[in-house]
């Protein structure tokens, strides 16, 4: 088992890398919906979630296959089955992502013209094309990096391509008539599929440098390959069809907004604000959440095989539910006070900052959702996680075709609602019957609850005084709005006790499981 040390480093690093990709990603959003508007957001966002299943296909379960066969490889010191391995991934990547990528390429005049109803996206979807095996490349090198951990490298190269990304991006759109819908989304397209590219070669290159620390074998191996096949396909066949799904709904929600009589480029700005603005701003903060998360699968799976007993491994987990809740309360209420200001701020939109308001409360249920997913994984049921994933994709598409046309945009809202409540509910309901772990509602909901109401207040309040005395400029600052928010609510958290463990009056949500044990 790793020692804490490591567990924090790899925690602090994928920390730090997620909020810089993060933020790079808001950035990127507003600079776009700046400069080119809401109605090409929404087609790009259009776009991206046909390519997106075309990536699914090419690459799904890769990652994963290439990163257990290269852990347990370095694991159990078998050095020469590490370059075979990766070796035999690199194989299936590319017939993979070839395959896919040429019947993305020719299929895309009847996606973009009877899927997407729209010819402005032939050219985009087979500009994206030719990345698809460099995608699937890359996701075999990454999945190497993570299992010899040398995350750092693989951190790296997803800094660098997405700031290429972004830089090109920019200097394309300096250059393209922004008038022109369709030139805008292809220079988008392009600069995404180069920056796969290199991202793809500075991977292959530093694998070289890297794998020269392992025995070279020269033949193949039966048996790996096997043992590729047997994680990847499984994955494979689950997220094509939570894909296709997820597809299917982004695909169907502008047709549900023109049936409800908005007009395409209507239809399409709505799209963008909801999913291309309001979204992003979301799950911004969800990167800090995300990197415990990473780190909590490996320390719940660790501690389960090594037969630790379920009192601690509940303690575990009833900390870090915890935290999650305090946590998306504190954002909820962070959020909503601030959105007008962010949607204006960030994306010079209003109706953004309108949205912004409405979802603020789905992000305790995302954030509650994502580390109960998280935790249900390190305790080997990621196949439980697959199919209640797959449920909500379905569900979507369902409320897409039902809701969407009937309310328009409104509709879309509610569904994401539903659906990410019924996520919710499913995902923590089985942690709590799986463990039966203890957690003090007064402490994880009460008091952060209390302690949010009273920080919006406060910084109202510092607002206004602010203006008073003459610091209008620093009152309207949203960075400082924000960063006083965070200080005022967590010393209301310390001064209410919130924070501190009370296991005398932690309560179990599932007391009477004990065939539900952790051991089974």
């Amino acid at each position: 088992m790793r020692s804490t040390k490591d567990f924090i480093k790899d925690g602090i690093m994928l920390t730090v890398t997620m909020l810089i990709l993060r933020t790079a990603g808001v950035f990127f959003s507003a600079r776009l919906a700046a400069k080119a508007g809401a109605s090409v957001m929404g087609l790009y966002t259009q776009i991206m979630s046909v390519y997106g299943f075309a990536v699914t296909a090419a690459a799904a379960g890769v990652n994963l296959g290439a990163l257990r066969i290269t852990s347990e490889s370095y694991g159990a010191g078998r050095f020469q089955d590490i370059r075979c391995g990766i070796r035999e991934s690199a194989s299936y990547c590319l017939k993979a992502g070839i395959a896919v990528s040429l019947i993305f390429y020719f299929g895309a005049p009847f996606l973009g013209g009877s899927v997407l109803r729209d010819n402005r996206t032939i050219s985009c979807l087979r500009a994206l094309a030719v990345a698809l095996p460099f995608i699937a490349l890359s996701n075999a090198f990454h999945g190497y990096f993570h299992g010899v951990k040398r995350i750092g490298k693989s951190a790296f190269v997803n800094l660098t391509e997405q700031f290429v990304r972004i830089g090109a991006t920019l200097y394309a759109l300096n250059i393209v008539d922004i008038t022109n819908t369709e030139s805008v989304c292809l220079a988008l397209v392009i600069c995404n599929a180069s920056s796969e590219a290199l991202s793809c070669f500075t991977l292959f290159i530093l694998y070289i440098f890297d794998i020269r620390r392992f025995e070279h074998v020269s033949k193949h191996s039966k048996t790996l390959r096997t043992r590729f096949i047997s994680i990847t396909f499984p994955v494979a066949i689950s997220s094509l069809i939570r894909s296709g799904l997820t597809t299917s709904e982004h695909i169907l929600i502008p047709i549900g907004l023109r049936a409800s009589g908005a007009d395409i480029d209507t239809a399409l700005a709505k799209y963008g604000i909801v999913s291309g603005m309001a979204l992003p701003i979301l799950l911004y903060p969800m990167a800090l959440l995300s990197a415990f998360a990473s780190v909590t699968i490996a320390e719940l799976s660790a501690r389960v095989s090594s037969g630790e007993s379920k009192k601690s491994i509940n303690e575990t987990i009833s900390k870090g539910v915890s935290l999650a809740l305090i946590y998306g309360i504190g954002c909820t209420a962070i959020i909503r006070y601030f959105s007008d200001t962010l949607g204006i701020t960030v994306y010079k939109n209003a109706d953004a900052g309108q949205f912004l308001r409405i979802m603020a409360p789905l992000v305790i249920f995302m954030y509650l959702d994502h580390i109960s997913d998280g935790m249900l994984k390190g305790l080997d049921m990621q196949n439980y996680v697959m199919k209640v994933n797959i449920f909500d994709a379905a569900l979507s598409v369902l409320f897409a075709i039902i809701l969407i046309p009937k309310f328009g945009i409104y509709g879309f809202v509610a569904s994401i609602y539903i659906c990410e409540c019924l996520n919710c509910v499913c995902s923590f309901g089985m942690l709590m019957f799986k463990s039966g772990f203890p957690i003090n509602l007064f402490n994880s909901i009460v008091l952060p609850t209390l302690s949010a109401i009273i920080t919006v207040w406060l910084t109202s309040s510092t607002s206004f005084i602010l203006n008073k005395i003459g610091l209008t400029a620093l009152s309207e600052n949203i960075i400082f709005g924000i960063i006083v928010s965070v200080i005022y609510y967590f010393l209301l958290l310390k001064f209410t006790g919130a924070l501190k463990s009370r296991k005398k009056e932690s309560i179990p949500l599932k007391s009477t499981v004990s065939k539900g044990s952790l051991a089974a």
